[in-house]
């Protein structure tokens, strides 16, 4: 049995409860989490971007974790949900190509956590630690033999059963999760928990349709409660493209509690998905104004700012965020393109300079310093061809990249050379002006007038530009990163 991809949620309602991913960044504030069942409390903590840290395995142990994620380290494996993938493909029209995920880009440092020790909680079962034990070694399929012989039992309790279903989602076993969350959804109808959590193990999986009838059929006594399960019905039904009805839950549940980051972070995320960009200020503004600390939030702020037209205002959010995490490689990336676009060739060169000195960076990096390279007409060639070669290796079927690499070798007349580069441009992003610009130039130096003339034909009659294409890779890029986080923070 393998695990599937680590589509990492969490959920704040219960002790022990929490959906984490592998690393965390260090805390920021104290969140409660509480057991409506048994009525009792216990402390973990909140990062500054909004993900529950990873809570102890019982009630009196320290939470640590010194982990280091970096570039695409398990982002592919979040892309393989069709969830993610279906929404990425709204953001870019279908000619252009497809772009890589943006890396995560966190230096986590460690933090241990005191937990104490709750009244009342019920400790872990033989079987229980035999579950996390195979897990913790790879063992899954005696994990899931292990839970079979739970599940067999005639009154676990919630949770043992709660528990060990997170011990399954937090490998990537998600049909084992829900077999647990369904067991205490069956055993414990009015434990909101175990609805909550369900939901959240079928969206994991790319079952909107079953996370949806579960999130409404979870109980919801308290106002918390009923905020939490109206923005989770909101988040499923922008994965089912009910826009509409998305709109008025997720924006429900931000007016009600408008500090809490993932709250603002899908809202926000569904403004600039379609392209209601002045509601996406407003809503990403309020959102950081409440999370200062809070690097996703500014980067959504900044990103509808630019896309909106606002680009001072885009470049000072921009700049706030990488003042937050200098490594915050998707606010570098936005700063150095809104540079470009501005005009100002040098600063955006020296954002990507700084961003290409950091380890693993980020491949669109190598693309911005190539063409910023370009339009300085440095003449240094080598280095320009160096990096787009860098940045191919990483972005599957950069048109942009192609034209790039063909003006170069066309400006060094190397004719035969740049042919190639552009007809791949075409063939990738056929609606793409400025590589039918350059291959009629190229044809026509080479002596091809009757190519020529049909790819000025094919100039002409395209309204498309350069910049308007490279905004809309940049939205599209940025977009699949906040998706991603909106995911990975679900709460």
């Amino acid at each position: 049995m393998a695990p599937r991809s680590k589509l990492s949620c969490v959920s704040h309602f219960g002790f022990g409860r929490t959906w984490l991913q592998q690393a965390a960044t260090p805390p920021a504030k104290a969140v409660i989490l509480r057991n409506r069942s048994r009525r009792r409390i216990s402390h973990c903590h909140e990062n500054t971007q909004g993900k529950i840290l990873r809570c102890a395995q019982d009630d009196s142990e320290l939470a640590q974790d010194n982990s280091i994620d970096r570039l695409f380290r398990g982002l592919f494996q979040r892309r393989r949900s069709g969830l993610l993938r279906r929404a990425y493909q709204t953001l870019i029209p279908a000619s252009v190509p497809e772009v890589a995920l943006l890396l995560w880009a966190f230096l986590f440092t460690g933090a241990s956590l005191a937990l104490p020790q709750s009244t009342g909680a019920i400790p872990e079962s033989s079987l229980e630690r035999q579950i996390k034990a195979s897990l913790a070694q790879g063992a899954g399929s005696q994990a899931a033999e292990n839970l079979n012989k739970l599940l067999d039992e005639p009154h676990p309790d919630s949770d043992v059963l709660l528990r060990a279903g997170i011990a399954f989602a937090q490998k990537g076993f998600y049909p084992e999760a829900v077999r647990a969350f369904t067991r205490c959804v069956r055993d414990f109808p009015a434990l909101f928990e175990g609805h909550y959590n369900l939901a959240l193990a079928e969206l994991a999986q790319d079952h909107l349709s079953l996370a949806l009838v579960d999130i409404d059929q979870a109980p919801h006594q308290s106002e918390e409660e009923s905020t939490a399960r109206t923005y989770l019905r909101g988040k499923i039904e922008a994965g089912l493209g009910r826009t509409h009805l998305a709109r008025q839950d997720l924006s429900a549940a931000f007016d009600k509690d408008p500090g809490r980051e993932n709250y603002t972070l899908d809202f926000g995320l569904l403004d600039l998905q379609t392209h209601t960009y002045a509601e996406a200020e407003r809503v990403f503004a309020q959102g950081s104004a409440l999370n200062p600390h809070s690097t996703y939030l500014l980067l959504g702020l900044a990103l509808a700012q630019f896309l909106g037209g606002h680009t001072s205002q885009s470049l000072e959010a921009a700049r706030r965020a990488l003042a937050s995490d200098p490594e915050f490689s998707p606010a570098r990336l936005l700063l150095g393109f809104a540079l470009y676009m501005d005009g100002n060739f040098d600063e955006a060169r020296d954002v990507s300079r700084e961003g290409l000195k950091l380890p693993g960076p980020d491949p669109y990096l190598y693309y911005l310093e190539a063409v910023t390279l370009l339009k300085l007409h440095g003449q240094q060639y080598a280095q320009i061809l160096g990096d787009l070669a860098a940045a191919e290796k990483s972005i599957p079927d950069c048109a942009l990249c192609y034209v790039a690499s063909g003006k170069v070798h066309e400006e060094q007349n190397e004719l035969q050379d740049a042919l190639p580069d552009l007809q791949k441009a075409i063939r990738l992003a056929p609606d793409l002006s400025e590589g039918w610009y350059h291959l009629a130039s190229v044809y026509g130096r080479l002596g091809y007038t009757a190519e020529a003339g049909k790819a000025r034909e094919h100039f002409q009659a395209l309204k498309a530009n350069k910049d308007e294409r490279e905004k809309e890779m940049l939205r599209g890029v940025l977009l699949q990163s906040l998706g991603a986080q909106s995911s990975a923070t679900a709460q």
